[in-house]
């Protein structure tokens, strides 16, 4: 047991391989991470909690006549071990064979160090200090909740059973709040922001969208619904990306072209959208400590053009779904950059006849067309250039397909979230009613 307790993760996960094997699976895989984890909990006025945590899991994945099981294990007991093991054997028993299972041939790399050696607690603490203070002098109006600031120290590591070995080491800060504001009787929404970065924050405040954020929060008191319907403009915010983008990229993922319901699927080297957007797949960016140089599989990620200039250049395929569709694997990691452009949000506001700020989108995914209807939430209605109220009880609907080809400006301004970089964006023809 000692020999586990004091192994590194690569050691263990290649031992977990080796027992996987030696219990009876044809094939196994294993990725295992020792996580060491500070945060800061606080709210608008006190900070609420220090704590350190650290965590030692490993997912197995077995494989025995074409079939697949997996399962995972918290710590290095052998007993705890030795069950997730036999789960894992049992229910790859129980599964059903497919042909694409198995491990992957890859190249192994050599290990990778990102980030700091070790956190600056006096500087997070100063950072959450500062915070308060900004929110006291500045935004008194604004509560807070679930407000995190942390520094995260993971190792990880695959091994299987085609003597495939990886190992990196990622050590970065995080900050994410949570607020609305009061005032009296009248409150608002709550609205969300944070990022990551390999260096501290020196200001909490100007952390991803979160000064924006803030900002529009106190213009949220008072919400109306467009004034009728109409089909207008609308300029998508780097956190409404967030939550759009992985829409077009389960459009464009092997799964997707492997079910028949990617529209796209005959479209490669075509224009799928204007040619002031791209969309480029980029886990091994420095820019990134949410990166990754490997993924599930083991494969070592690269760089991707997904989208260039409007023009489907490649798919979002990884290694299983490179087996079932008999292509190359392409992607088994996201992380996107979608590139700035040349026109600031000012001018992108001033522009706009009749339309909408599109803040965060709260609706069921599209269909396999990428038709859309949900509600804007934190939204602003702009007419004639100028921003006239914030929005509520407000109906957006469209096509995504329509939408990327009606792309007219991309903002200069950019958001790093630490794990993708994301503009504003502007298009035309969403359809825009009180809901």
């Amino acid at each position: 047991m000692s020999a586990l307790l004091d192994a590194t993760p690569a050691e263990f996960a290649s031992e977990l391989v080796t027992r996987a094997i030696a219990a009876g699976a044809d094939a196994a895989q294993v990725r295992a991470s020792r996580r060491a984890y500070f945060e800061i909990d606080f709210s608008a006025r006190t900070i609420d909690l220090l704590r350190s945590l650290e965590d030692d899991t490993a997912a197995i994945t077995v494989y025995r006549d074409g079939k697949r099981g997996t399962a995972a294990v918290n710590g290095r007991e052998t007993d705890a071990v030795e069950a997730a093991l036999a789960a894992a054997l049992v229910a790859a028993d129980a599964g059903v064979a497919d042909p694409a299972n198995d491990v992957a041939a890859a190249s192994s790399e050599p290990a990778t160090r990102h980030g700091p050696e070790a956190s600056d607690r006096g500087a997070m603490i100063a950072a959450v200090e500062g915070f308060i203070d900004d929110l006291k002098q500045s935004y008194p109006l604004i509560r807070t909740r679930n407000s995190i600031y942390s520094f995260s120290d993971t190792e990880t590591a695959f091994a299987n059973s085609r003597d495939l070995r990886q190992s990196q080491r990622r050590a970065s800060y995080g900050f994410g709040a949570m607020f609305s504001a009061k005032d009296g009787a009248k409150t608002t929404s709550f609205n969300y922001s944070g990022a990551s970065a390999y260096a501290p924050f020196e200001r909490l405040i100007g952390v991803g969208t979160v000064n924006r954020l803030i900002e529009e929060t106190l213009r949220a008191f008072e919400r109306a619904p467009v004034p009728e319907k109409f089909v207008g403009d609308v300029i998508i915010t780097p956190d409404c990306l967030q939550s759009l983008l992985p829409m077009l990229a389960e459009a464009l993922s092997g799964g997707a072209l492997f079910a028949g319901t990617s529209p796209y699927k005959e479209r490669r080297g075509e224009a799928i959208a204007s040619p002031l957007f791209s969309l480029l797949n980029r886990p091994r960016s420095p820019d990134f400590p949410d990166g990754s140089d490997f993924d599930g599989f083991g494969v070592p990620t690269r760089d991707l053009d997904v989208v260039k200039d409007g023009v489907l250049a490649d798919f979002l395929v990884d290694y299983y779904m490179s087996r079932k569709l008999g292509m190359e694997q392409t992607a088994g990691a996201w992380n996107f950059v979608v590139p700035s452009g040349e026109t600031s949000i000012a001018d992108m506001i001033g522009a706009t006849k009749r339309g909408i700020i599109l803040s965060r989108f709260s609706g069921g995914r599209p269909n396999s067309n990428l038709d859309f209807s949900g509600v804007a939430k934190n939204s602003f209605y702009v007419e004639n250039g100028e921003v006239r109220h914030a929005l509520g009880e407000t109906m957006v609907s469209g096509n995504f397909q329509a939408l990327l080809s009606a792309i007219h400006a991309v903002s200069r301004e950019a958001v790093n979230f630490g794990g993708a970089i994301y503009p504003f964006i502007a298009a035309s023809g969403v359809t825009i009613s009180a809901r």
